[in-house]
């Protein structure tokens, strides 16, 4: 801020709040102050006027958006005489001009309401006469760059028609977060009939006024452009597709649109309509009217049913006992496709935060079928007036956190506790996490650990434990809590001369665990075979099979090809199909099974897969199959579909098992795929509104029974899989419900990686089971990623996979073509396709690429160590050759110099994706005969290869 604009903003703002005093002491009282019990103190609010300035420079103004001029204009203005600013030059709506340090002088704290103004008024030189202008607050400073988020604005309800012929007031409510803010712009929008950008327009009289909150909110959804605008959350199973829009079927007289609810199977299936409370006062004690109109779909086919409003208090998914606040006991409504209706809720603000609230369905009497269909429109928070009646928490206690490295560590069992003021925590999962190498002594209860050279033993029970052979105090003995040791969180910093802190306010343990940049190779301890990387192919590979031909030999080329940047895949999973060709839904038809019906083969079928797997054979003759079942054939189910769970009848057992077996001869042998895997069923405890089928594990123990016996006496050399659950927690639930002897039959355990943060390779280890390990599906969540945090995850997922004894690593789509461009199905796939017929490569296939590329099938993964934790580490080798390679994945922000032991080549390849590379050629580089230094880039993936 330059001096002359210090001075004059510091008169002009002692003159307003002067001025707002001076009103205080002769009795005048803003509406506002009245309407909230007329305290007789207006809120302050700051004035800007430009009369003053003799140059643009003193009034500290500037712009954005390209180039403009701006200038101080003393033949127009608001009032009987002074100055305005005048914008010219402008090409384009976006060149705005901004008022930095408009806040300046006010209480920003989170929560405050404020209210935005200035006057506007078209140049009479204009060319264009009218346009809509809106007012934005401006959240950093300088230039906006390509990663800065947007200036918060409200155009969709705050825009303002500005012409020639007199000044129009343009404003902005504004809620104060708390961060730092820098100022005021302005700027235009192309609406309804003006759109044409106008080149001349000035700006006079700018007031940033503190408001009291609002008393009320409306939300519709008549502005929104997609649901995913209209800020619509789902919970409870509810399909995200099964939401839309529908601008024919409205509450209320004046149009606009609803939200259209379909696809619902189950009561709890749920809208969040998140934010809901933003803007509103939010003081413990307040109270409000919440609710929302409903109507159900004249298609749908159950036609009524109860509905009720809850407030979400909990952040997260609801669990046990634990739901969000609603009274549906007394505050329940009957919606049917009558009529729209009113749910309500009164709701008390307490104590706990508030994130929005929901609608969901309530089974009664007489009304217990799921409706399938309705519309919600009108949403509306009224205040209806404070209680001191205050309601208490209803979370639980808040637990104890272990915080690694910065990421919290989740544990499922053996939780971290308090014991006597000394926290606790397990030592597996923790040691693990830190990549210790960790053994049981079960006789003498004692943990050993090594990493780094340092070796660490503690007892249960004993009062020392030992490092590097000495004795060392705990601050208290280790014991036991479902089956594993729990030490004190100190000896962390002993044992693995890790950084240990403790908030006892609140509970949390913050770990920093020491960063030895070594990276140590062992080519002789050989471990576990690697079968290979790729994705599956599924329904939307029939998208890929129709579009251009030049993009889809890229597409392709890229999923499969040994050069450049392409990944070198070597895993095609297809879906066993089930659905019928008569099926009404195209998507589910094209998935056709081969056995419609009890007898009748038909091998006409499945020609989209079968395209894509000669695209990948022809790349790769070497390329390897996996067939998923998502459902048996709608016959041989006990609901009699293919959606929506449903079990294998018992009678059909060895019906199902001809069907596998059949399956696999035609795509092994008639048309020349190397099928290696199949697994029984794809997520067998998921009741999905798509091809899904349920087990129990005594199911399942028969079924794998059943297609062993019919496999091993037909004799194909197919490797049989289960129980492939959505994440491992579900995997190991069922492997310990299946008989044992039905475990041994399987060629290997499939799982799936979701919910990994939770359910995690450190949390269930399936290498109990003595089977071979293979992760069949897993995709992160952030949509269309062209940076690398998203393909670190998958990075740092693989290594930790590999680590724990995975053979194989598959993503979950190897492309799709999402239903709206903002659908979340874009987070989806490796390679999205848009609907302009071009694609998007998401990073993660290029760091899968790092690992597919240089880690063929048939190599074994062998020991390799890093003492850094925020750099992970893969190393195999090939037993003809010899020769081996390192993957090194660096999440830190920073370059990383590491040491790199154990690579017994002369020199070594190096590869790199970062965010500026893709499977990039650096060069060779000399090793130094076994050890040498490499500097890793930023969030960055680098192979090494002899």
């Amino acid at each position: 801020m330059n001096q002359a604009w210090k001075k004059q903003y510091a008169h002009y703002l002692r003159i307003s709040l002067v001025f707002s005093l001076l009103l205080q002491t002769f009795g005048f009282v803003s509406a506002a102050g009245a309407e909230e019990g007329g305290s007789g103190v207006s809120p302050p609010a700051v004035s800007i006027s430009f009369d003053v300035y003799s140059n643009i420079s003193e009034a500290n103004l500037a712009i954005g958006g390209g180039a403009s001029t701006i200038s101080l204009d003393s033949d127009v203005y608001r009032g009987d005489s002074g100055k305005s600013v005048k914008i010219s030059g402008r090409t384009q709506p976006y060149n705005r001009l901004k008022i930095p340090q408009a806040f300046d002088g006010l209480d920003m704290q989170a929560g405050k309401h404020y209210n935005i103004s200035m006057w506007a008024k078209v140049g009479a030189s204009s060319s264009v006469t009218n346009g809509y202008f809106y007012l934005s607050v401006v959240t950093y400073p300088g230039t906006r760059g390509p990663s800065d988020p947007p200036y918060y604005s409200d155009p969709a309800n705050y825009k303002f028609l500005v012409g020639q012929d007199g000044w129009t007031k343009l404003t902005l409510p504004y809620m104060a977060t708390g961060s730092t803010l820098y100022g005021i712009a302005v700027e235009q929008i192309g609406s309804g009939s003006w759109t044409a950008t106008v080149p001349v327009f000035n700006i006079d009289d700018v007031e940033v006024a503190e408001v009291p909150p609002p008393t009320s909110k409306r939300i519709t959804f008549d502005n929104a452009a997609s649901v995913q605008q209209a800020n619509i959350g789902i919970g409870g199973g509810q399909p995200a597709w099964g939401l839309s829009l529908s601008n024919t079927v409205v509450h209320g007289v004046y149009g606009g649109k609803s939200l259209q609810v379909g696809k619902r199977t189950e009561h709890f299936n749920r809208i969040k309509i998140n934010d809901a409370f933003t803007g509103l006062d939010v003081t413990p004690g307040t109270q409000y009217d919440v609710s929302v109109y409903a109507k159900v779909n004249a298609a749908s086919t159950v036609k009524a049913g109860y509905f009720f409003i809850s407030v979400i208090d909990i952040d997260g998914a609801v669990t046990g006992n634990l739901a969000y606040y609603n009274d549906r006991a007394n505050y329940r409504t009957l919606v049917t496709d009558q009529d729209w209706v009113k749910i309500t809720l009164p709701y008390t603000v307490g104590v706990d935060p508030l994130y929005g609230i929901t609608v969901e369905q309530m089974p009664l009497p007489g009304y217990n079928d799921v409706v399938g269909d309705l519309y919600f429109d009108d949403v509306e928070l009224v205040k209806t007036g404070v209680t001191t009646d205050i309601p208490p928490s209803r979370l639980p206690p808040k637990g104890m956190q272990i915080v690694l490295d910065g990421k919290p560590v989740v544990y499922l069992n053996a939780k971290p506790e308090v014991q006597n003021g000394v926290p606790f925590l397990q030592l597996p999962k923790t040691f693990a996490a830190l990549r210790a190498d960790v053994t049981w002594d079960e006789l003498t209860q004692t943990a050993t650990a090594v990493k780094n050279g340092r070796t660490s033993a503690i007892a249960v029970g004993e009062s020392f434990a030992q490092v590097n052979g000495a004795n060392v105090a705990l601050a208290a003995p280790a014991y036991m809590k479902d089956g594993v040791p729990m030490i004190p969180a100190s000896y962390v910093a002993d044992a693995l001369e890790a950084t240990v802190s403790w908030n006892a306010e609140d509970k949390i343990v913050t770990i920093g665990s020491k960063k030895v940049n070594v990276i140590e190779v062992d080519t002789s301890e050989v471990e576990q075979e690697i079968w290979g990387f790729g994705a599956t192919a599924n329904g939307p590979v029939d998208d890929l099979m129709k579009i251009g031909t030049t993009p889809r030999q890229q597409i392709l080329d890229r999923l499969f090809g040994m050069e450049e940047d392409q990944a070198g895949l070597s895993i095609v999973r297809l879906e066993v199909n089930p659905f019928r060709k008569d099926d009404p839904d195209p998507g589910n038809a094209v998935q056709s099974t081969i056995l419609p019906e009890p007898g009748v083969w038909d091998f006409d079928t499945d020609i989209h897969q079968r395209w894509f797997a000669d695209q990948a054979v022809s790349r790769n003759p070497a390329m390897r199959f996996a067939g998923s079942v998502w459902s048996p054939p709608a016959w041989m189910k006990d609901n009699g579909s293919e959606i929506r769970g449903g079990h294998l009848k018992p009678e059909y057992y060895d019906d199902f098992a001809e069907y596998l077996l059949t399956w696999a001869k035609t795509y092994k042998e008639d048309y020349g795929y190397d099928v290696r895997w199949l697994s029984i069923q794809n997520e067998p405890e998921a009741q999905m509104d798509y091809a899904s089928a349920i087990y129990t594990g005594q199911e399942m123990s028969g079924v794998v029974s059943a297609v062993y016996d019919a496999f091993q006496t037909d004799g194909i050399d197919v490797g049989l899989g289960a129980p492939e659950g959505g994440h491992l927690g579900s995997t190991l639930k069922l492997l310990n419900q299946m008989d044992p002897a039905a475990i041994q039959k399987l060629d290997y355990i499939g799982t799936h990686f979701y919910t990994w943060n939770s359910y995690d390779v450190y949390n269930y280890d399936l290498r109990s089971f003595g089977k071979p390990l293979f992760m069949m599906e897993y995709s992160v969540s952030p949509p269309n990623d062209p940076l690398m945090n998203g393909a670190l995850e998958v990075a740092d997922q693989i290594s930790a996979a590999l680590e724990q004894g995975y053979s194989s690593y598959l993503y979950w789509l190897f492309v799709t073509k999402p239903t709206a461009e903002t659908s979340s199905t874009r987070r989806e796939a490796l390679v999205n396709l848009t609907f302009d017929g071009s694609y998007v490569v998401n990073k993660r296939l290029y760091t899968m690429g790092q690992f597919s590329r240089f880690i063929r099938p048939g190599d074994r993964k062998v020991k390799a160590e890093s003492g850094n934790s925020q750099v992970t580490v893969t190393a195999a080798k090939n037993t003809t050759t010899g020769k081996s390679v390192l993957v090194a994945a660096n999440s830190s922000s920073e370059p990383v110099t590491v040491t790199i032991n154990g690579m017994t080549g002369s020199a070594v390849s190096v590869y790199r994706t970062s965010d500026t590379e893709n499977i990039a050629p650096i060069g060779l580089y000399a090793t130094g005969g076994g050890s040498f230094a490499y500097t890793l880039p930023p969030k960055s993936v680098t192979t090494f290869v002899e």
